[in-house]
């Protein structure tokens, strides 16, 4: 990785050893807020539980998949995020109960981590996505291109302002991540297509 600042966008991570959490939205009194960048205090409780699926793999990491395209991370991910400046009013790192396939609570902590910050970045001209035909508003990105001068130069973590289920990481945080050997991450660069 070069020494020049870029993004990228997190993707679900392909490695069929990798447990993931089928649906948090279940468990979320309103889960209407989930993956919009509003707070999800008083939502999501250390009583919340979440399970492990039993169509996922076994090796629990510290970015744990999900398809209601949240942030959730181990402890020492937290750590990390925290150390490099996600906190404050960009993140809240909100605790839960990780129960695996057989419903006992697994060792560890885990969170939420409900990324606040939005910044609207799109390059709509490079980017694939769909738009409503009612109001114009995107309904889904496939690929990303964002325009670098309309992100904040201290954003390292963020959610698409035009569509905030998709999660952008700046390169150097990504490679701090890799440093401190933290599992589960996987991420693409902009233009190619991702899940989550």
């Amino acid at each position: 990785m070069s020494n020049e600042i870029s993004y990228l966008v997190f993707t679900t991570n392909e490695d069929p050893r990798v447990a993931h959490i089928r649906d948090i939205s279940g468990n979320v009194p309103d889960d209407s807020k989930l993956a919009r960048g509003v707070s999800l205090k008083g939502l999501i409780t250390e009583s919340t539980t979440f399970s492990l699926s039993e169509e996922g793999g076994d090796m629990l990491c510290d970015f744990v998949d999900n398809i209601s395209a949240e942030l959730i991370i181990s402890s020492k991910a937290r750590e990390v995020l925290e150390a490099e400046g996600v906190a404050g009013n960009v993140v809240e790192y909100l605790p839960f109960t990780l129960n695996d396939k057989r419903g006992r609570p697994t060792k560890g902590r885990f969170y939420v981590a409900n990324l606040l910050l939005t910044v609207p970045c799109m390059d709509r001209e490079n980017s694939a996505f769909n738009v409503s035909s009612v109001d114009g508003r995107v309904l889904r990105v496939k690929k990303l291109k964002v325009l670098k001068e309309k992100i904040p130069p201290d954003a390292k973590l963020f959610r698409l302002g035009e569509w905030p289920r998709v999660i952008v990481i700046r390169s150097d945080l990504v490679q701090r991540l890799k440093d401190e050997k933290l599992t589960g991450l996987a991420v693409c660069e902009q233009g190619e297509r991702f899940t989550w």
